[in-house]
């Protein structure tokens, strides 16, 4: 119920910062063990008021369960919680102005495994590194360990990456486990 209350309080704060956007907030189990972070929604996402909503979400549900890993049991969002207009990649004054929400919210939902999808999101939660130098590589940042890998929509468009993908997630079981958690 605190966690709930604390998401509902970034929420509102979200709204006032951003007025005039529509705003699209993470979700999924509060308390989860496992976040994703992605970089912003897309017009799916945004129509659906919900992260992970469309295409996306589809295709990072199938890599979960490749990993064994109940898509229902984690929690989703992005950086970003409004969708760039059109369909342009986020500013950096933009990731800026959204990061203190992001780990807020990543403190209230108390992950042990963070995956960042994609260089974007990588890049707005404090690791300015070349995303192809870093993939399947674990970073701890405090109370939980970083694992970037690609986006799941790179995956689908190239198998190379999408085997790389599959790989990555897997560790997510491992490093729990490391923790003395379950996915």
């Amino acid at each position: 119920m605190v966690k709930t209350h604390s998401l509902q309080h970034i929420q509102e704060a979200l709204k006032k910062k951003f007025k005039g956007k529509k705003l699209v907030f993470g979700h999924g189990l509060i308390g989860s063990k496992i976040a994703f972070v992605g970089e912003s929604p897309d017009e799916h996402e945004e129509r659906e008021g919900k992260a992970f909503a469309g295409p996306s979400g589809q295709l990072l549900n199938q890599f979960l369960r490749k990993a064994n890993i109940d898509p229902r049991k984690v929690y989703v969002t992005h950086i970003l919680k409004y969708r760039p207009s059109p369909d342009r990649v986020p500013t950096l004054k933009e990731i800026k102005a959204n990061v203190p929400f992001l780990k807020e919210e990543i403190k209230t939902i108390g992950p042990k495994v963070v995956v960042t999808l994609g260089t974007m999101a990588l890049s707005g939660i404090g690791l300015k590194l070349p995303l192809g130098n870093v993939h399947g590589k674990v970073f701890h940042f405090g109370d939980y360990s970083l694992l970037p890998t690609y986006h799941p929509a790179h995956g689908q468009s190239d198998p190379q990456i999408g085997s790389i993908i599959n790989l990555e997630l897997a560790k997510i079981k491992e490093l729990l486990a490391q923790k003395n958690e379950e996915a």
